[in-house]
């Protein structure tokens, strides 16, 4: 009995031995695998990471390229519609040159016929007078024309000068006035010539350049008007002068509403075959509007004609008093 109690107490302490290593081994095994699984989660983890990354900065290049390429095509829109005004400009100043060489040599011919012819002996007095006219009529014509380039020339250098000064609108307008109407009865037109204004609008701007702009309008709607009505007007509203010279003449086009004021175009092609002109007039016009610091436009006068409007600014009291008696030029860079 003792014998079998003691070999049952030696396989018991055994066994316990067994079981103690058991567990060692498996609190072993169970931190080898906690610290793999935790240096591989974390190897997932930082993939994981670098996997976002890369998609974020995939994005970021996606958003990068797309905005190059709206970059590139706007960029090539530009250029384009650059070449294509480029090529425009050229063959605007190519029927420019074409028109302007017209335009100069019929008054020049003119001129130099009408001289032979009032020298010669067999023509009375009368008739030499009338021819003396043409040639007064012609040699304006070309000063026009002659002015028209050079007041575009000198828009297109820059060097060009504002003389800020007070200016009556009414004896402004009674000057154009007069003008007008010595050019409509020359036209030998049927055009019935209406101002209206109001005494007490004083101007302050470059009175020249007003005049020039007037000047140009105004001889546009005797061209282009055979009867009926030319307007000149001016209203004020808040801080600004508005002008309008309306007409009822043949009108223009919507689609040429954007174009006439362009160097070198001339809107309503077949009439200008027949009337001619330059196609600098409405240029300078706009040139020099912008120039005094307002804006020029046109649309259509019911239920016949064109309305040309433009303004300019009323300047602070502040204004005048910094600017009076002073000159100021403008460069182009």
């Amino acid at each position: 009995m003792k014998i079998l109690a003691s070999s049952l107490q030696t396989l018991i302490t055994v066994y316990s031995s067994n079981e103690k290593i058991l567990m060692l081994i498996i609190l072993v095994c169970v931190c080898v695998l906690t610290v793999f699984l935790y240096y591989f989660l974390r190897k997932i983890s930082r993939f994981s990471q670098k996997l976002d990354e890369e998609k974020e900065r995939n994005k970021k290049r996606k958003k990068e390229n797309s905005a190059l390429k709206r970059a590139v095509k706007t960029r090539t829109d530009n250029l384009e519609k650059a070449l294509q005004k480029a090529e425009e400009a050229n063959h605007l100043k190519s029927l420019f040159l074409a028109n302007m060489s017209h335009e100069i040599r019929t008054p020049l011919n003119s001129i130099i016929g009408f001289s032979e012819l009032i020298i010669d002996n067999q023509f009375d007095q009368q008739s030499k007078e009338t021819f003396s006219k043409q040639i007064e009529h012609n040699s304006q014509h070309l000063l026009s024309l002659i002015d028209q380039i050079f007041h575009l020339s000198i828009i297109e250098t820059g060097r060009i000068y504002i003389n800020l000064q007070e200016v009556d609108v009414t004896n402004l307008f009674k000057k154009m006035e007069n003008k007008t109407i010595a050019l409509i009865n020359h036209s030998q037109k049927e055009i019935e010539f209406k101002v209206k204004t109001k005494p007490e609008y004083v101007l302050y701007s470059d009175k020249t350049k007003l005049k020039l702009i007037l000047e140009n309008l105004l001889n546009n709607a005797i061209k282009f008007t055979e009867s009926g009505s030319i307007e000149l007007s001016c209203s004020r509203f808040n801080d600004t002068y508005l002008f309008q010279i309306k007409d009822t003449g043949c009108g223009i086009r919507e689609d040429e509403y954007d174009i006439i004021f362009d160097p070198f175009a001339q809107g309503l092609e077949t009439l200008k075959k027949i009337k001619g002109g330059s196609g600098l007039g409405l240029a300078n016009v706009k040139n020099y509007v912008i120039l005094l610091g307002g804006k020029v436009w046109c649309e259509k006068n019911e239920p016949v004609g064109s309305i040309f409007s433009f303004t300019l600014p009323i300047p602070s009291a502040a204004c005048k008093s910094a600017s009076k008696n002073r000159q100021y030029s403008l460069f182009k860079n």
